[in-house]
């Protein structure tokens, strides 16, 4: 049996310092039949569950440890019992508050070893300086070793002969001063060729270049024979027997549920929700009183009061607080309790909501209640929570962000600069984002046959495959918040933010492993715009009195409103797709929304029309079971949601309810075993229940069709009644509505941007280009008008544009050369000057921009001349006329070209509105409306054209171009390019023939033709 262990091994969660993926790691182990295995890495213990877990399925003894540095020693501690982890969680702690010392390590000593490298750090630095061994060198190990005992090695790394004759130094001085010595050779790579891999990490990590492609190096792992050779046997034994020494398990429940108050929450959770229901007499309704009973049956049988006391807490502080809360996510919202405790805003039983769909008490699974709160606010929550039930006991969680293929190509292609084109080849060959390099190799013929067309491509891809996978750093769940009854730091290791707040050093699924409570507080960027549009609102109409807690979703008005299709900015509704479904569809009432958002994705598609027909008395409706009617009736004979499979199942086939939820779930992970259990199971169960055996199979078939894609009901209620709120306050108050929506969600580079200032002209909403003496910092109403802001403009920041809003104090400005005078004090620069030109900032002072574009430099000579020193205005000599306007007469593409630069979108005039007839007459599709499929025209106004060279040295060009309705990259290749080039000049109006496609999540349209508008 083997004897060596490789214990000094640094993961790739030292962040840039390792090549060592765990997974590498875990390989190797079991590729060279190492005895077992330890990490120790330097930036904390983030790589710990996941090489447990690894270790554990190869069956294989691990010891987890961190590597520190106190007083310039570099110690690795490795965890031996449940205390050394607590103490080594304490010693984390402590070096991410940069408060680690020898004090520390002593008082955390005890269920740990220690070892100290000899061959780094200042052990190596003090001993290679002495002749021979003085007090001040022992007295200063033994600082380190008294802790632990026989639990203190030095550690011994052999890589070539210096550092042999160094460590036969080391082992001479452990045997007179009676030290244990063990192997411990540094490994942060797999393989003798991966040594660069630390280059490329490295030159990542600073920024720099590098040339070298190969590298020498001994940090691999090696066959065990090669270490034998280099370690004694006591050396290699030692590393067996640290790991026979260890008794600790990771995997033990660690969290503890945070209780919400001293009294019993059974009792708690049971008086609040049946005073709740009182309040709204349905106290005397048999249906809500059985229901509640049994949730708070199921939630008090679970352990769960607790939690639901807690969320119910936050979300009713933070309403409280006028912070806008969702009506609910997820399935959550299929529970009566949550309803009562006002954590969801949907009746359950009213919508037809199920229980069991969110907790089920054959599910071993913890709850999840995610909440929504505004984005702007979503910190506030959890500062609160904080404050309540203690800081270090709330925690936010870590993620990380791991180098893809993608980056992986950017990554080398910078470090070792190579041509920008190359790594955007490579780069757009990865259609599928999700794709390893090695996937990309074998199922996308593009890039394979790019990456074989040249040895050159071949090392490209080579040297990227070495870095990827390797996380680049830490950093935190959008949404995931973990709450326990004791202190978190004292159960997982923790990083510290700049606050002084938690972060969890294990990733979400290793802390629910181990009992931690995660809620999801999720940041909502449509909130903060309902919640902006209500201020505006009451603030422009103050006899409305709207409150922002309790905006209609179910009123006619809403319905003709999404029908248009004028749904940009509504929540889930919005996109292209989206406003297709609702073309087929035409919801009239709040339950065709619920259906649209499930029915309108990928999959179930495909029956948008037939549920459409079917409810309009088109299309027959033909159930299969008379048993089914009940279920599906409110769907018109279609399987829309989870829950209906849940009903079938019970209803048929005579499952209980939390039966009937596990059956719904196994039917959709499509294990083709499973399914021949199920299929059974289910059919034997609807014969018994009075169904012949031809239409439970028929049943169990269409299950089968849907199960994919059957959509959680919950889910889809909540999301329509903020979709619907959104609708009631932009068909009642729409210039409010897009002020708030372009202030809170969109920006001009945004192409939700440009789709938002089209529907507005669509909708005859007049729209103002900046003004310098109207427009403030942000989106404003004008008469009836949605004015830009100031800082809208490219170019121009806050400070400038404040400057000028304060200057407006002391009166208009009431000409070109006043406002280019009183500015420059602030020290406006002709750019920024020629920025205001261009966005049309002084159309209501002088027409022409061309003009004041040609007098720019002149005005700011002007104002020096009659300024003193300090830029003031010198009224000595501010009598001076100031000089001519360089006429000039405009070219309107050229300003609508400069316009688009500068803010994002044209506004004040488009040449495309002068060729309506062109444009009808050749059917162009605006470019917003650009959906993948089918060949279509577009129109569109050259403005930048790249040309480039192909492999083969022919040229092709990419040409972005903009219409009325936004912007867009056109490919275009090497024969088209050799035909129509002429064409492809800057300001050219051109109609392009082609496809739209999106890979790697960027858009571009695929020439097939090009012809000039007048032809």
């Amino acid at each position: 049996m083997s004897k060596f262990a490789p214990i000094h091994i640094i993961s790739c969660y030292s962040f840039l310092k390792s090549g060592l993926t765990i997974k590498k790691i875990v390989r190797s182990i079991d590729k060279q039949g190492y005895s077992g295995a330890g990490i120790s890495d330097f930036d904390g213990m983030y790589g710990v569950p996941e090489f447990v877990h690894a270790m554990e399925e190869v069956k294989k003894p691990y010891l987890i440890g961190l590597n520190i540095t106190i007083e310039g020693a570099n110690l690795s501690l490795y965890v031996l019992n449940e205390e050394g982890y607590h103490h080594l969680i304490n010693i984390n702690t402590a070096s991410q508050k940069d408060e680690l010392n020898l004090d520390t390590l002593q008082s955390n000593s005890g269920g740990l070893a220690c070892v100290i490298e000899t061959n780094h750090g200042a052990f190596q630095e003090k001993f290679s300086l002495l002749e021979k061994v003085d007090t001040n060198f022992t007295k200063w190990l033994s600082e380190f070793a008294k802790p632990f005992g026989e639990r203190f090695y030095l550690g011994i790394e052999i890589v070539d002969k210096s550092s042999k004759a160094m460590m036969d130094k080391v082992r001479q001085f452990a045997k007179d001063y009676s030290y244990r010595c063990i192997a411990f050779p540094r490994v942060r790579y797999e393989k003798k060729d991966d040594a660069i891999v630390l280059k490329i990490v490295s030159a990542i990590s600073e920024g720099i270049n590098i040339k070298e492609k190969k590298a020498e190096g001994y940090e691999y792992f090696m066959a065990e024979t090669a270490y034998h050779k280099i370690y004694s046997e006591d050396e290699i034994e030692a590393t067996f027997t640290l790991l026979k020494q260890s008794e600790f398990s990771f995997m033990q429940k660690r969290g503890e549920m945070l209780h919400y108050s001293g009294r019993d929450a059974d009792e708690e959770l049971k008086e609040m929700a049946f005073a709740k229901l009182k309040s709204l007499s349905l106290d005397n309704k048999l249906e809500y009183f059985e229901r509640l009973n049994y949730e708070l049956s199921t939630i008090s049988s679970m352990g769960y009061s607790d939690y639901f006391l807690l969320v119910q807490d936050y979300v009713n502080w933070a309403k409280n607080q006028g912070i806008l809360v969702g009506a609910g996510r997820g399935s959550s919202a299929g529970s009566l309790v949550s309803y009562l405790l006002n954590i969801t805003e949907v009746d359950p039983i009213h919508y037809r909501l199920q229980f069991e769909r969110f907790l089920n008490p054959a599910r071993k699974s913890m709850p999840d209640i995610d909440v929504d709160f505004m984005d702007i606010k979503r910190e506030d929550v959890i500062q609160y929570m904080r404050d309540k039930y203690g800081h270090n006991k709330v925690s936010t969680i870590v993620t990380f962000q791991s180098i893809l293929a993608r980056q992986a190509i950017r990554d080398i292609g910078r470090v070792y600069q190579y041509p920008e084109r190359h790594i955007v080849l490579l780069s757009k060959a990865i259609s599928n984002p999700r794709y390893s390099l090695g996937q990309a190799y074998k199922y996308l013929p593009e890039f394979q046959k790019l990456v074989d067309s040249d040895a050159y491509f071949k090392e490209f891809v080579s040297l990227a495959g070495k870095i990827e996978g390797l996380p680049r750093q830490s950093g935190q769940h959008a949404a995931g918040i973990i709450l326990n009854n004791t202190p978190i730091g004292d159960s997982i290791p923790v990083s510290i933010d700049f606050n002084d707040n938690y972060i969890s050093q294990y990733e979400a699924e290793y802390l629910e492993e181990q009992g931690f409570l995660k809620m999801d507080f999720l940041g909502i960027r449509n909130l903060t715009t309902v919640s902006v549009c209500v201020d505006l609102i009451n603030t422009h109409y103050p006899d409305v009195h709207l409150d922002k807690m309790n905006i209609p979703y179910d009123t006619p008005e809403i319905f003709g409103l999404i029908s248009s299709g004028h749904t940009i900015g509504l929540f889930q509704i919005e996109t292209a797709v989206m406003r297709r479904g609702i073309q087929t569809l035409k919801p009239s009432c709040f339950e065709d929304v619920v259906a649209l958002i499930a029915l309108n994705r990928p999959g179930p598609m495909a029956y948008l029309k037939n549920y459409a027909l079917r409810r309009d008395g088109k299309e027959e409706i033909v159930y299969l079971s008379d048993d089914l009617k009940d279920i599906l009736a409110p769907t018109y004979g279609i399987i829309v949601y989870q829950e209906q499979i849940n009903q079938i199942a019970s209803v048929m086939a005579g499952l209980s309810p939390a039966e009937a939820d596990n059956f719904r779930r196994a039917v959709s992970k499509k294990d083709k075993a499973v399914l021949l259990s199920l299929g059974k199971e289910f059919i034997e169960g609807s014969i018994k229940t009075g169904h012949s055996e031809a239409v439970s199979k028929a049943v169990f078939n269409d299950i089968m069709k849907f199960a994919d894609y059957g959509f959680n009901r919950s889910h889809s209620v909540v999301y329509a009644v903020l979709a619907c709120r959104m609708a009631w306050l932009k068909a009642h108050y729409p210039l409010e509505f897009y002020v708030a929506l372009l202030e809170t969600s969109m920006s001009a580079n945004d192409t939700k941007f440009i789709e938002n200032i089209s529907e507005m002209k669509a909708l005859g909403i007049k729209i103002l280009p900046p003004d310098i003496n109207e427009s403030e910092m942000s989106f404003s109403i004008n008469e009836k008008s949605l004015l830009f802001p100031l800082n809208s403009i490219s170019g121009i920041n806050d400070l400038l544009a404040e400057a000028i809003i304060q200057e407006r104090v002391n009166g208009p400005y009431k000409d070109f050369f006043d406002f280019v005078v009183r500015l420059f004090p602030s020290k406006i620069t002709e750019t920024q000057v020629l920025k205001l030109i261009n966005a049309g900032a002084f159309d209501n002072i002088y027409k022409s921009r061309a003009s004041l574009r040609n007098t720019a430099k002149a005005a700011l000579q002007y104002a020096q001349l009659v300024s003193d020193d300090d830029g003031q205005l010198n009224l000595g000599i501010a009598a001076i006329a100031p000089p001519e306007i360089m006429e000039e007469n405009d070219d309107p593409i050229e300003n609508l070209d400069l316009e688009y630069e500068t803010i994002g979108v044209m506004l004040s005039s488009n040449i495309l509105d002068y060729k309506k007839d062109l444009l009808q007459a050749k059917n162009i599709v605006p470019i917003s409306d650009l959906a993948e499929g089918n060949e279509v025209n577009i129109v569109g106004i050259v403005k930048v054209k790249k040309v480039v060279k192909t492999k083969k040295g022919a040229s092709m060009a990419f040409v972005r171009v903009f219409d009325q309705s936004g912007d867009i990259e056109v490919t275009i290749f090497p024969k088209l390019f050799a035909e129509k080039s002429a064409l492809l000049e800057k300001n050219n109006i051109i109609v392009i023939k082609g496809r739209y496609e999106v890979r790697n999540d960027e858009s571009s349209f695929l020439a097939e033709n090009i012809e000039n508008l007048e032809n």
